[in-house]
């Protein structure tokens, strides 16, 4: 019994190639062309759409964790600057 080919290794020109296209198309025709089976062939181009999808939506969950954080450290030096006021306030009061 024969053994199987593997095809050849993706290059990086080709690689980028795609990559432009799924930017091209953008997130949301690339999923739906995945989870359709539709538009990527060979193989490799449907796997690297899946790769360059998840490292979209990593991104994405970055950039919202990063903003959260941003937002609670707003937060919390709004709150600490109120205390610091109040602090002085009861200080120069004589409490």
């Amino acid at each position: 019994m024969p053994e199987p080919v593997e095809p050849p290794q993706l290059t990086d020109k080709e690689a980028a190639k795609w990559r432009a296209e799924f930017e091209k198309l953008g997130r949301e025709t690339v999923r739906i062309a995945i989870s359709r089976g539709q538009g990527f062939s060979p193989d490799r181009k449907r796997e690297l759409a899946v790769l360059w999808l998840r490292e979209r939506e990593i991104e994405t969950e970055d950039r919202g964790m990063a903003e959260r954080y941003l937002k609670w450290t707003f937060v919390a030096a709004v709150v600490a600057a109120l205390a610091a006021i109040v602090g002085i306030a009861l200080m120069l009061r004589g409490y």
